[in-house]
């Protein structure tokens, strides 16, 4: 539901990426991995990670199958949303209802589900909102790209170390610090849709430790101006065709301060998009009263961590505050009388307080245990009509939630790991134990073999359990669970290439599943019926070129199909294959920066019919490509160019049943220039 009320051109990439690579000459000297600083690891993939064990570790070692994106690649591939950066992850897609854009994971990808299946971290505080649970990740996730050191993508169950929604996989965004930017940028661009971008940052590391960073942005999209949408071509509805409105405007602000060990972090973002579709039984092209979402994100983190010996003690606390508010024409006479117009509003607000310890213990044992309590102060809903004072609806709720967990790392020897964790947690209907074990075999330290078992959860979030809505039904829904087995491969050869296999297995009951009910006011209800069983295969090859040239490929199959139906999930490509790479341009000091994405077809959400059947539909697979330059001009000013869907691809993505189309079209080819200022800056 994606309104808030209810209802072979790739092999060609590929094979000149390896072309290239079998061109290029080799590193001088061969180092072994155990020989190569965090540095040298980093230009491979990071080197190490964060959020798999909520600790620092070798990404070869982590209880998980792990993707990283750093901020070079962002700047050099000219992503301007998490979404752009998730795109660009093996095995990962992302698809966009001109609304907001949703996550699809080893091959569930539900149109409209919020996302609410990935656990969005940033530097490993929760940001999933507590009304719907949400990963935001397009210009909606409220921060600028720019403001990311690098972003971890840690796949597979993670609810024993994180709780609700680390389902499918964990999101941790890592920011930028005041020694990394080390000093003061602005940046002004431009593009096609009426684009328009003005960033600033400032950040240093002084001499007595203090290290601080802010930037702020600002930027505005007029959008398409014509868009066609077949499924309203009548003349009644302007033959389908929505007139201006298309367009989307954020304005963003990130600050974060660290001393000795203490990290403060705030940052605050609105988003405003008005939406063409003409989603949940609005009114087509309207102009007067037109469809609008608004989303505002704030957050204050606070994370001290200290060592007394070899003892590790981190403590943190947060505050939240999530709002949205939406403009939804149902009915508007000729002269503008707004007859039906709903607007929606919705606030959350938490604060969230945590402690761990991490302890190395005998036998080259490592135990990390803490705990964590959220007060969801607010959790409201409202509705309420145009010229109407009174809502016809008001929620106005607050829970509690607590949780507390272990984890425990036994290396025997060099080359045998065994990790496990525990999490239990607590809320006001129910409770829930989520395990996670691994088996690490490294016959290297350049090499290792993994076997990982997780399960994971999902809470009812509180717009399912919107009883207004939906009926008393709801009271009865219980947590989603995922049971996920995974074999790993990971390997690096040298310091110039990585490579990764990875081969799942998962089975996911109880889904929250929407279904007719002529007793809600709206004719339907939630479930716990769904059950999903999938299976999959992720291949892998990083590789360091000559230079600071970089080429990554990347191929999923995947199929995930629903036990009811006995259907493939809609929106569920069998096929995935990605390629990027990053080359010295043709003037000094420039780098030419070309990706390519091929999803194979996908179908769309059932529809029913009149004689009681439903319609199944599908979308051609499609191939898109992207090409970014970046050319330093003298020792301040960086002048880069972007083309977005570079061959100019027609594609449409399967939207949710809160449409009248069951796909939607998606941009052509568009374009942007920008130019950065950089003020003592390395």
């Amino acid at each position: 539901m994606t309104s808030r009320i209810p209802p072979a051109i790739v092999a060609r990439t590929a094979a000149v990426a390896l072309a290239y690579l079998l061109a290029a000459p080799l590193p001088a000297a061969s180092q072994s991995l155990s020989d190569l600083s965090l540095e040298d690891l980093m230009q491979i993939d990071a080197g190490q990670v964060f959020g798999a064990s909520e600790r620092l570790q070798p990404s070869i070692e982590a209880p998980a199958s792990v993707s990283f994106v750093t901020a070079q690649e962002i700047h050099r591939y000219g992503y301007r949303t998490l979404a752009d950066i998730l795109r660009s992850v093996r095995g990962m897609y992302v698809t966009n209802d001109r609304n907001f854009s949703f996550i699809g994971a080893r091959g569930f990808g539900k149109p409209g589900d919020y996302n609410s299946r990935i656990l969005l971290l940033i530097n490993g505080h929760r940001v999933n909102d507590n009304i719907f649970g949400q990963a935001e990740i397009g210009a909606e996730f409220g921060l600028d790209p720019a403001t990311f050191e690098r972003v971890e993508i840690i796949r597979g169950p993670a609810s024993s170390l994180y709780g609700d929604s680390a389902f499918f996989a964990v999101v941790n965004v890592i920011t930028r610090s005041g020694e990394s930017l080390d000093g003061t940028e602005t940046t002004v661009e431009a593009g096609t849709l009426g684009t328009r971008l003005l960033r600033a940052s400032s950040g240093h590391r002084l001499s007595n430790g203090l290290d601080y960073v802010f930037s702020g942005t600002v930027e505005h999209s007029d959008g398409m101006q014509s868009l066609y949408f077949p499924a309203f071509d009548t003349p009644d509805t302007n033959h389908g065709i929505a007139d201006g409105l298309d367009a989307e405007g954020t304005k963003q602000f990130y600050g974060r301060m660290t001393f000795k060990g203490l990290a403060i972090t705030s940052m605050y973002g609105t988003r405003n998009r008005d939406v063409p579709t003409a989603s949940a039984q609005t009114m087509f092209n309207q102009q007067l009263w037109n469809e609008q979402t608004t989303d505002r994100h704030g957050l204050l983190d606070a994370y001290y961590g200290r060592s007394f010996g070899d003892t590790r003690l981190t403590v943190r606390g947060s505050y939240d505050r999530f709002s949205y508010s939406g403009i939804y024409p149902r009915w508007v006479e000729a002269d503008g009388t707004p007859t039906a117009v709903g607007l929606t509003e919705g606030l959350g607000a938490r604060w969230s307080a945590s402690a761990g310890v991490t302890q190395p213990l005998r036998y080259r044992q490592t135990l990390r245990a803490g705990v964590e309590v959220i007060n969801n102060l607010n959790q409201d809903q409202k509705g309420t009509v145009v010229n109407d004072p009174n809502p016809f609806f008001a929620i106005d709720h607050s829970s509690m939630q607590q949780a507390l967990y272990v984890q425990d790392e036994i290396k025997f020897g060099r080359w045998f790991i065994v990790n496990g964790g525990l999490r239990y947690d607590r809320y006001e209907h129910f409770d829930r134990v989520t395990p996670r074990g691994a088996l690490i075999v490294m016959p290297s330290s350049a090499q290792s073999f993994k076997y990982l078992y997780g399960s994971a959860f999902r809470a009812p979030n509180e717009y399912e359990l919107n009883d207004i809505y939906f009926g008393d039904g709801v009271h009865a829904l219980r947590p989603e669970s995922i049971d996920t087995h995974e074999f790993v491969w990971e390997r690096y050869a040298n310091d110039w290439l990585r490579t990764a296999v990875s081969s799942y297995w998962y089975k996911a009951d109880r889904l929250i599943t929407p279904t007719l009910d002529g007793d809600s006011l709206v004719g339907i209800s939630f479930l716990n019926q769904g059950q999903v069983r999938a299976k999959g295969l992720e291949l892998e090859a990083q590789m360091r070129l000559q230079g600071e040239s970089r080429a990554l490929v990347s191929y999923a199959l995947q199929s995930a199909v629903d036990q009811q139906t006995r259907a493939e999930l809609p929106n569920s490509p069998r096929h995935v294959a990605k390629g990027r790479i990053s080359l010295p341009g043709p003037l000094p000091r420039s780098f030419v920066s070309v990706e390519g994405q091929y999803l194979s077809s996908r179908t769309t959400v059932a529809r029913p019919v009149d004689d009681g059947s439903f319609f199944v539909a599908s979308v051609a697979g499609a191939f898109t490509a992207n090409i970014t330059m970046v050319q330093p001009l003298g020792r301040s000013w960086d002048l880069t160019g972007s083309v977005r869907n570079l061959f100019n691809s027609k594609y449409e993505d399967p939207v949710s049943d809160q449409h009248v189309q069951v796909a939607v079209q998606q941009n052509g080819r568009t374009a942007r220039i920008g130019l950065t200022w950089k003020l003592g800056s390395n």
